[in-house]
């Protein structure tokens, strides 16, 4: 969620610098429309399965982590587009620190009392709606890298892990160098006609 919103701040924010979104189009992307297919696919049965059902099975582990490596393959494709490596590295750090703890991303009670003030969830246990799960500081394998950035926006409350500041840096990346041509050529004037 917070990756789309920020996808959403480089567009608007680049919208704004008068940058070309559309020579984003003549970048050129390897793994073909499949293997795209292959990670939205899993990214849509990630939060129909992981998000909305509850429980922490091992189906759910698998969905969440091979999507993860799905998108990760795709960005390895891709690694000459800009923001790819800063991209890569996010997910990597996210997909280790979610295999150090059983499959799920970890989150104190502290930082998910900040997010939701009104919720009360058992240590241990996965809150409604998210990919995470409940763990002291005490028992997170890989604190460091868990969703300890508490971020507060204009319209709500969240925490982050350092592999999103790197995902959202990528992308940011992404969308500025890609849109580099920004300005877009006018014809030239026909030969033989003053201007």
């Amino acid at each position: 969620m917070v990756l789309a919103e920020a996808v959403i701040f480089w567009v608007v924010l680049a919208l704004l610098f008068r940058r070309d979104l559309g020579a984003i189009a003549h970048s050129s992307f390897h793994g073909g429309w499949k293997l795209g297919a292959v990670v939205v696919g899993l990214f849509a049965a990630q939060a129909l399965v992981v998000l909305y059902v509850p429980g922490q099975s091992v189906v759910q582990m698998a969905i969440l982590t091979l999507s993860q490596v799905a998108l990760l393959l795709f960005v390895v494709l891709n690694r000459h587009l800009p923001g790819a490596a800063l991209f890569a590295l996010g997910i990597v750090l996210n997909i280790v620190v979610m295999v150090a703890n059983d499959g799920w991303m970890p989150i104190t009670p502290e930082a998910y009392s900040f997010i939701h003030p009104e919720r009360v969830v058992a240590v241990g246990e996965r809150p409604p709606a998210s990919k995470g799960v409940i763990l002291p500081q005490s028992e997170t394998r890989l604190w460091i890298l868990s969703d300890i950035v508490a971020v507060e926006l204009p319209w709500r409350r969240t925490a982050v892990s350092i592999g999103d500041i790197l995902l959202i840096a990528g992308a940011g990346q992404f969308i500025f160098q890609a849109t580099a041509g920004g300005q877009i050529a006018l014809p030239a004037p026909a030969a033989g006609r003053e201007t």
